[in-house]
């Protein structure tokens, strides 16, 4: 039986999901191009028709992996300035750090962490753009949960507020991955994504009747 023909495109496709995947793994300074095309099934010669080069091919990961990173940002903005509107992102986040059956997105937090332990390169892109598109609206809802005595004691600075939560939920996603089922934490699923958006609300400066208002709306 003849094998089915594929494009070009459809080849490039599969080189970037294997190249992402091997970036994952490895990080970029480690990561082998035999090894790329191996998982692509395809020669490193034909590769290099496509990428003249490793850089360039983690450069087009890099891309891809940006442009799927905007399609949650929607999600990821306070749909309103208030405390309600703090609550619902932080959990929205926590679902997505929390979850296994979305392999796009453990392959993002994965990735992330490979870079932080390599060069940086992707890490301080993702941080960069989440802090722009982001923090403006997360701002004013802090703003307003705190004009509202929902939110109280020293205002942290939000380039940190942000960081300290993005790293929860990287730690935590990484290690859900890796746990094979048997994690350290105490509870799994949404009950640890309840408590996760606890601890940093209560971290943020929510006050306690705040978050029980809107924990589980």
């Amino acid at each position: 039986m003849a094998r089915k023909r594929i494009s070009g495109n459809e080849r490039k496709a599969l080189i970037l999901d294997a190249a992402k995947r091997v970036f994952t793994r490895t990080g970029f300074e480690a990561a082998k191009t035999q090894e790329i095309a191996r998982e692509a099934g395809v020669s490193e010669a034909l590769m290099y028709r496509h990428f003249p080069s490793k850089l360039a091919l983690y450069r087009a990961v890099l891309r891809q992996t940006i442009r799927e990173q905007d399609e949650n940002f929607d999600e990821l903005v306070p749909q309103e300035a208030s405390a309600a509107g703090i609550i619902h992102t932080l959990r929205a986040y926590f679902r997505h750090a929390a979850s296994l059956s979305d392999d796009d997105m453990q392959q993002r937090f994965r990735m992330l962490l490979a870079s932080l332990s390599g060069d940086g390169t992707y890490a301080r892109l993702v941080y960069r753009r989440s802090q722009r598109t982001l923090d403006r609206s997360i701002m004013d809802a802090m703003e307003a949960a705190r004009a509202s005595g929902d939110m109280a004691g020293e205002a942290l600075d939000l380039a940190n507020t942000s960081m300290f939560i993005e790293h929860v939920g990287t730690m935590m996603s990484a290690i859900i991955a890796t746990s094979q089922g048997d994690t350290p934490y105490a509870k799994s699923g949404e009950e640890l994504v309840r408590q996760a958006v606890w601890f940093c609300c209560r971290g943020i400066g929510l006050t306690d009747a705040a978050i029980a208002r809107h924990i589980d709306d």
